[in-house]
Order: structure tokens, then C-alpha cells, then sequence
């Protein structure tokens, strides 16, 4: 374990030299040194990464030549020192700078080993989605141009926010730490930054030690009250389970994720990696909303961290433009908001490599009132939204910014954008009443309409509730009653980590470690030993074939952990990756539109005849088609296709590695 944490510290530390990138840019903006420093890291990773993408979306850059872009990297963090060296700001010029930042430095590692310690326990990559994102994970780290090669449809780019699992890859390739362990440490940061920033944030409006704290528990750690009264009120011996978080009914047709389940789970799924950078952009734009003149470069700033998270997840896009618009309005200055647009244009112009290469799956916006009438879905009982899952989710924040907009101090400018923020989270709540994206749950499974809406936008809810909250109750002028209800906040918040930690991580016994590939060891051997044989004698992504299974099963593990395509794999994820909402146009007038189902369902076919057909040469060609180099039977294979006629396999190829009854062939025909 030791060794473990030393490589964690490794991967940390490579996040650290991002600081000095975003430092100059923040110079002149922020005057507090810890809250700019704080920032500074992902801003400088956003900076750097932004370009590392861009030339590798050209194909002017390999992103496989990791030692010319640890060259790069050391150069602009050598030219950003001298840089700041020269420009030092004089809000900075203190003997304490020094200090602020060991003790920045100190919580934010106290922090990150803390929660490693805790992932410990269960740091498997198994379970809910995580496959799918080790998946993209993995796929980001070994590609050369982007975007990557899909590792579940061979020959077809990822058609998803591939954006942050790059990003992440990026800290991976550069310290050259497996991605089975640079998965796990990557929560580690991401949980870590989210309370630094949150931290921040508050702190921008009070020097008090408790708000800015409560801002970080908020946001990230909090449960919601509704859990907590389940806790409260479950009858004798029964436990309230930890993902009653997320849904507030039974059966639950709307998800209600917040930042605490998402930590607990440990999905490296698109809105967690997007938090940080969505938390950032509120400190960004709390310094746009403050000053009355804004250059052009940090509009420049503004544009890069919009792109970036519109890339990670297109919906922090859509609410940190409305935040945009609100400011801009309660500005009311014709130049100021003539930068924002031409911001808001450059970030667009930004995110254009990745834009051309992926299809929406969304078929625009749907009224919710005419949808629920028109498909009878009254009995649901879940739209709209009874008040009780308004005040179980959302109750405690409300009360805290609504005293604190009556007591807040009405001559200070700050109390602005706390205001701000709420009327943000009471449009985004009264939004997912109104209206939800017509997407593959509305047209394939109406009851589920509003699912994802719900999610992502009550995500930043979430978010822009728990900060304004604290900030509220720090910008008061009842700072105790706002204290008191703040504190009557977090104890009820303090229920869901008691218990997610003790049911998702304490609740079995099991071998302590980060490495997010370990559980394979036990579970499946066989794979475990074949998937090691491929990252040290594959270098290159090639094709492999394996057994084809649906979404949250074992299945498609050969491409997850070694970063090898194969044909298709968890078949209603690809569906979802490739819907077509008005399905495509068919050859013949007489077939009905195809919604890319049918697809997905021929390649698991031809998969299946890879496998099972006794004609090798009718397989040597579906082989050709995938342009396969490897075929993998292992127990899920003998198990998904009883009538495997392995034989064949012998005049197509040879084995290469074998493990138990597993073999591993290398065509060679």
C-alpha cells in the first residue's frame, strides 16, 4: 500500500504544476493569493490540456509522444515562473504568501489521501458505469488523434464527452501511471478539488473559518434532507440504503444525483468530472460579476473554461451561459455585454473539433405538461414534482437563502451574486417542471421522460443551492440565526457520508488497495492474467474479439482494462451513444426508420456467428471486417455462446497466452 500511496502522491503532484499556468492569468483578477491559487490548478490544466487537444484533434499532434509533451509543459511552467516573477502582483507581496500556500497545499493533500483512504476499500472498477468509463478512460490515454476510436464499436470514434476522461488521461501519461490506478486517484482529485473550490468560492465573501467550511460540506459531502429523515424514521433493524440519495421514490422514474452519491459510487462519469471545472467557472464568474472592467484576455478565460466544460458536459454549458446572461443583465453595460457574446461566440469557435465529430442524440425540447398528458402518465405520481420531494431535496437550502436574502446586508455588492445563484437554481428547478430534452428515455420509454433532465440540471441545482446557501449565511446581518439553521443543515447533510461510508466501503472485508483492476484477480483470473499479457506485449490499440453483453454486466472487459476495441459491447449504451431520434433514412421507402438499434443488433449477430459458425472461412471474413488481430475465449464467452466451435480458431490463428480454459488466439491466416 505504501507503494500505492506514492504513486498517488506522483499523480497529485503533476496536478500541482498546472498552478503556475493559471496563476497568470488570475493575477491581476483575483487579490486573495490562496483563492487564486486554489483556482489556478485546473484553470492551468484546462490551458494546457485545451491545447494538447486541439493539435491532436488536427492530427498535427501524436498524443502518444509523451516525452515531447513533458518537454512542453516543463517549458511553459519555466516561462510562467519567470513570468510571475516579473509581474508579481502587490496584493501578493506579503511575508505570509509563503505559508498560504504550505497550508493550501497541506488540506488539499490531507484531503485527496483521505478520500483515497476511504476508496481503498473499495476501489474496484466494477459496477454501475464503471466500465463504461475506464472504458473512455483507458481509449483517451492510448489513442494518438482525437477523438478516440470507440472501445465498444470498432472503427467509429467515441460518440460521448470522451473531453474529461482526456483530460485525466492526460495526468496519466504524463506521470506514467497505469490507468487502473490513475482511475482511482482521479476521484481522489476531483473529490479534493471540489471541496478546495467550494472552499474558495465562500470564502471570496467572508473571512470566517465555519461559512466557507459549510460551502465545501454542502457541495460536496452533504446528503439530502429526505435521506436523512429515512434515517430517521426507518423502522428497527431495517437500513436506509445509500442509493435512496439519488432516488427519491420507488419505483423512480426522475434521478436526483448529487455530488456525495456521485463521490460514493466513484463513476468517473462526465458530470463528476465536470464539477470541479463547473465550480471554477462560478469563482470566475463572481470575479466578472465584481469588477467593472473586464480585459479581453480574461473574457479569453471565461470563453476557455466554457468550452472546456461544454466538452466535459455539454449541459454545465447550457446553465453557466444562463448564469452568463443573468450577470449580464444585472450589469446592464453595452460593452461588458459585448464581451460576454463575443465570449460566448469564441467558446463555440473552441469547442468546433469536438462538435464536428459527434451527433446529438437529442431531438430537441419537449413542453413536460403535453408530454405527461398525452401519454397518460398521471400515475406515475412523479410529475410534476410533489412539493415533498421539492422540500426533501431542496427544503433546508431554500430556507437558508431565503433568510438570508431578507437579513443580507443590502449596501454590500456581494449579497448580488448569491442572489444571483439562487434565481439560477429556482430557474433550472422550475425548468425541468416545463420543459425536458427529447432523448432516448422519452422516445423509447416515455415514463422515464424527464430522467436525464432531472439529473443534470438538479446536479447543478445542487450545486448553486449549497453555495449560495453558505455564502448567504455569511453575508448576513443575522449571522447567528443563519448560523443556527446552517448547522441544523449539516447535521442532517451528516447522515448520508455516515452511512454511504459504512455500507459502500466498511460494510465487507476485503483487501486493502487503489488498484481499481484488483477485484478482476479474484472474480475472473483467467482475464485477469490475459488482460495482463496484452499491456505488456500490445502496445498499439488493435481489434480483438469477445463476447458481446448488455449494459452493467462483466461484459466487454477485454476492451475496457486493455484499451482494445472489439465490435460492439454493451449494447444499450451503444444504442443510446448512436440513437437516432427520427431515425435514419432507409434505402428502401417501404422499411420503417431505423433508430440504430437494428446496427448495433447485427454486429452482436455477426459476433456471435465469429464464435459459433463452423465455416471458417464464412468467420475469416467477418474477422477481415473488424480487421481483428486477437480472439479471446474466456468464461463469459463459453458462457454467452454454448455452441463456440473453438477448432476453427486453430487453422485461423494460434494461441499466444492461455490461462486455465482461457486461450487467447493472434490470427495469423
Amino acid at each position: 500500500m505504501l507503494y500505492e500511496y506514492l504513486l498517488a502522491i506522483g499523480f497529485y503532484a503533476v496536478f500541482t504544476v498546472f498552478a503556475p499556468l493559471g496563476l497568470v492569468l488570475l493575477k491581476n483578477r483575483i487579490p486573495n493569493f490562496k483563492i487564486a491559487y486554489i483556482a489556478s490548478k485546473p484553470l492551468g490544466l484546462l490551458i494546457f490540456g485545451y491545447f494538447i487537444w486541439f493539435f491532436a484533434s488536427l492530427g498535427l499532434l501524436d498524443f502518444q509522444k509523451t516525452v515531447f509533451i513533458n518537454i512542453l509543459l516543463a517549458a511553459l511552467i519555466v516561462v510562467s515562473f519567470w513570468y510571475l516573477k516579473k509581474n508579481w502582483p502587490d496584493s501578493w507581496k506579503t511575508k505570509k504568501v509563503f505559508w498560504w500556500l504550505l497550508s493550501t497545499e497541506a488540506f488539499w493533500l490531507i484531503i485527496y489521501l483521505a478520500y483515497l483512504w476511504i476508496r481503498s476499500h473499495n476501489a474496484a472498477i466494477h459496477g454501475t458505469e464503471r466500465f463504461m468509463d475506464m472504458a473512455f478512460f483507458k481509449a483517451s490515454s492510448m489513442t494518438h488523434y482525437f477523438p478516440p476510436e470507440d472501445p465498444w464499436r470498432a472503427g467509429n470514434p467515441i460518440n460521448y464527452y470522451y473531453y474529461g476522461h482526456y483530460l485525466l488521461s492526460l495526468f496519466s501519461n504524463i506521470s506514467g501511471i497505469a490507468a487502473n490506478f490513475a482511475y482511482t486517484f482521479s476521484l481522489g482529485l476531483i473529490s479534493s478539488s471540489v471541496v478546495m473550490l467550494s472552499w474558495a468560492f465562500v470564502r471570496n465573501f467572508s473571512e470566517s473559518k465555519l461559512f466557507p467550511a459549510l460551502g465545501a460540506f454542502f457541495v460536496a459531502l452533504s446528503g439530502t434532507a429526505a435521506y436523512s429523515f429515512c434515517v430517521l424514521t426507518a423502522a428497527a433493524g431495517t437500513v436506509c440504503s445509500y442509493a435512496k440519495s439519488t432516488r427519491l421514490y420507488e419505483p423512480s422514474y426522475i434521478i436526483n444525483e448529487i455530488p456525495s452519491y456521485s463521490f460514493t459510487v466513484g463513476d468517473l462519469h462526465a458530470h463528476l468530472i465536470a464539477l470541479p471545472f463547473f465550480v471554477l467557472a462560478l469563482i470566475l464568474l463572481y470575479t466578472l460579476c465584481k469588477n467593472s472592467d473586464i480585459s479581453w484576455g480574461f473574457a479569453g478565460a471565461i470563453s476557455l473554461v466554457l468550452a472546456s466544460s461544454g466538452m466535459i458536459n455539454s449541459w454545465d454549458f447550457i446553465t453557466l451561459a444562463m448564469l452568463i446572461g443573468f450577470i449580464a443583465i444585472l450589469k446592464a453595460d453595452k460593452i461588458f455585454l459585448f464581451k460576454m457574446f463575443a465570449a460566448g461566440i469564441f467558446a463555440v469557435l473552441l469547442m468546433l473539433p469536438f462538435l464536428l465529430n459527434f451527433e446529438s442524440g437529442a431531438a430537441g425540447i419537449g413542453f413536460s405538461p403535453s408530454f405527461a398528458k398525452s401519454r397518460d402518465l398521471s400515475y406515475i405520481q412523479q410529475y410534476p414534482t410533489p412539493i415533498a420531494g421539492w422540500l426533501g431535496m431542496w427544503g433546508i437550502f431554500l430556507l437558508i437563502c431565503l433568510l438570508g436574502f431578507i437579513f443580507r446586508k443590502k449596501e454590500d455588492d456581494n449579497g448580488n451574486f448569491p442572489v444571483l445563484l439562487s434565481v439560477g437554481a429556482l430557474a433550472l428547478l422550475l425548468g425541468v417542471e416545463l420543459f425536458f430534452v427529447r432523448d432516448v428515455y422519452s422516445l423509447a420509454n416515455p415514463p422515464y421522460f424527464r430522467a436525464n433532465t432531472v439529473f443534470k440540471f438538479g446536479f447543478h441545482t445542487w450545486i448553486l443551492l449549497a453555495l449560495s446557501s453558505a455564502t448567504f449565511a455569511a453575508v448576513s446581518r443575522k449571522k447567528i440565526l443563519l448560523g443556527i439553521v446552517s448547522i441544523s443543515a449539516l447535521a442532517l447533510g451528516s447522515y448520508y457520508p455516515y452511512q454511504a461510508v459504512n455500507q459502500f466501503y466498511l460494510s465487507e472485508k476485503t483487501p486493502l488497495t487503489l488498484d481499481g483492476l484488483q477485484f478482476l484477480k479474484t472474480l475472473y483470473p483467467a482475464d485477469y492474467e490475459t488482460i495482463n499479457w496484452f499491456r505488456e506485449n500490445v502496445k498499439e490499440r488493435t481489434p480483438v474479439i469477445e463476447a458481446v453483453g448488455d449494459s452493467y454486466t462483466d461484459y466487454g472487459r477485454i476492451a475496457v482494462f486493455t484499451g482494445m476495441p472489439d465490435p460492439i459491447n454493451w449494447r444499450t449504451h451503444e444504442w443510446t451513444w448512436h440513437f437516432k431520434p427520427e431515425g435514419e433514412e432507409p434505402q428502401d421507402p417501404k422499411t420503417p426508420r431505423e433508430s440504430g438499434w437494428g446496427k448495433v443488433a447485427e454486429i452482436d449477430l455477426e459476433v456471435r456467428k465469429i464464435y459459433e459458425s463452423k465455416d471458417p472461412e464464412e468467420t475469416k471474413l467477418l474477422l477481415n471486417k473488424y480487421g481483428a488481430k486477437y480472439v479471446y475465449i474466456g468464461e463469459l464467452e463459453r458462457k454467452a455462446y454454448p455452441a463456440i466451435f473453438e477448432e476453427k480458431f486453430y487453422k485461423l490463428g494460434n494461441i499466444v497466452f492461455s490461462s486455465g480454459n482461457s486461450k487467447l488466439f493472434r490470427l495469423g491466416y
